[in-house]
């Protein structure tokens, strides 16, 4: 009789989903109950075997005991193939490992759960491999490498002895690894190619200097010193703070790279940006000379911009003394991994220039051009970017720590006049400035200055405010209802 944990349930009924059933079949220890997929109808049939339902249908399936297999392929990107695992294993559901009967596993291997290892593919002694992991027909992997999770080593592809691979990474076709070396997470090796070496990104944190509290700058500079992350230029326009040779001795483990102001806050920023891009920076990390980062911010924002073009990270708010006023304001309004558009951000922001990076590669410099009196820098920045197609995601797992001050529109969770008197400022300047780029803004700068207008009487302004206080418990950057 099979026991349920041994009836599979496989996510996933396109191609590569037939070529592991045919591996499934042939080791015979599991019994393929179906096949769950998002694009398929239920009675559908995949290579003889039933369609049963979408991604939801497994949680039904892990509550009844049965375990699973992620069958969706993988060429160039495991966000799927990571996603559908994640939900099989926040359903607390079992995961197959699949090992073909013409595979060679030599001993003390180790091949974790989910993963699939194919006809004729080789594994030598000592090395271990992860979850998820398709190890693929004819794949050669040598003695004493690390094959992390949610990685795709193709058909016929060579990993040398002492391989470090990092999680996520898709080995081509035919391709080759020299030895003993380590690859970084997310990596794409192109097929039939000789991999040596990851090409390391140059990387710049940019910020401005000003008369500031030497404690928030030591803080800031302390928590750049902390990142896992060593490899990174620090970019400063010093705009009025005295004796900055004192902190680039201070800390002079970091390369720091100082630059003269440009006479605006707008300008300073325009600098900065166009001094990344033109001395050959690939990826630009903001950050405000007050705040301080979770120590993995560069790291982890590197490896999202493999993907996309602007990452945005958490932001928790912390006061003047640096206690915890809010934490992951942004989480309460946001999933983690959530895609961002600019239609999010046409009437509020969440894109400041202290929790945001992006790739250099993608960014013309007539897109760095800001007005003297522009007031929000960062919005009008990076609406730009969203309305010239670059893409933005929003990660939750690394903090920006704000400094939060009176005037902040951030983190307290209430507004006052004079607040909404400054959000009714800087939306007129953002919408007057973004209306030369298109039409449909003309009309967003319009509502602006009838907002102006609006709250000319004190009456109405005080409504606006109790209306706001009520509505809006996490308010975003120059956000407002009415």
């Amino acid at each position: 009789m099979i026991s349920f944990n041994n009836r599979l349930i496989l996510i996933g009924g396109g191609g590569h989903c037939c070529s592991c059933i045919d591996v499934i079949e042939s080791e015979g220890r599991y019994y393929i109950h179906g096949v769950l997929d998002n694009a398929l109808l239920p009675g559908q049939k995949v290579a003889g075997y039933d369609v049963l339902g979408c991604d939801s249908d497994i949680t039904k399936y892990a509550k009844l005991g049965y375990s699973f297999l992620v069958t969706v392929g993988h060429v160039g990107n495991a966000a799927l193939r990571k996603k559908l695992y994640q939900l099989v294993i926040n359903e607390r559901g079992l995961l197959a490992t699949v090992i073909s009967p013409r595979a060679y596993i030599a001993k003390n291997v180790t091949v974790s759960k989910g993963t699939i290892v194919m006809h004729d593919a080789l594994i030598n002694v000592g090395t271990v491999i992860g979850d998820n992991c398709i190890i693929n027909s004819k794949a050669l992997i040598e003695h004493d490498c690390k094959v992390s999770s949610h990685c795709h080593i193709s058909t016929s592809a060579v990993v040398n002895g002492g391989v470090n691979i990092g999680e996520g990474t898709f080995f081509g076709s035919n391709a080759t690894s020299k030895h003993g070396i380590t690859i970084n997470e997310g990596t794409f090796i192109k097929a039939n190619s000789c991999f040596v070496t990851n090409k390391m990104k140059k990387v710049a944190f940019l910020t401005t200097i000003y008369p500031t509290e030497p404690l928030y700058v030591a803080d800031f500079f302390e928590s750049l010193l902390k990142q896992t992350r060593k490899e990174f230029d620090v970019l400063v326009v010093n705009d009025g703070y005295e004796d900055f040779d004192k902190i680039k001795k201070q800390f002079s483990k970091l390369n720091i790279i100082e630059l003269p102001a440009f006479g605006s806050i707008a300008k300073n920023r325009q600098v900065l940006i166009q001094f990344a891009k033109n001395n050959n920076y690939d990826i630009a990390i903001f950050g405000d000379i007050d705040d301080k980062f979770s120590e993995a911010r560069i790291q982890k924002s590197i490896n999202a911009l493999k993907n996309f073009d602007v990452v945005v990270n958490d932001i928790t708010s912390i006061s003047k003394d640096g206690l915890v006023i809010n934490e992951r304001i942004y989480s309460n309004r946001l999933v983690n991994h959530q895609e961002l558009s600019l239609e999010f951000i046409k009437d509020k922001n969440i894109f400041g220039l202290s929790n945001t990076a992006i790739n250099l590669d993608k960014l013309s410099l007539d897109l760095t051009q800001f007005s003297d009196d522009l007031i929000a820098v960062d919005w009008y920045f990076f609406s730009i970017l969203l309305f010239n197609g670059f893409k933005a995601l929003f990660i939750a797992d690394e903090i920006t720590f704000y400094r939060q001050y009176d005037l902040n529109t951030i983190g307290i969770g209430s507004f006052t006049a004079e607040k909404i008197k400054r959000i009714a400022e800087v939306r007129a300047v953002h919408y007057r400035e973004m209306s030369k780029k298109s039409p449909e803004f003309k009309v967003l700068l319009n509502e602006a200055l009838d907002l102006k207008k609006y709250i000319s009487s004190d009456s109405k302004l005080k409504d606006l405010v109790a209306i706001n206080c009520e509505q809006i418990t996490y308010p975003l950057w120059w956000e407002l209802t009415s």
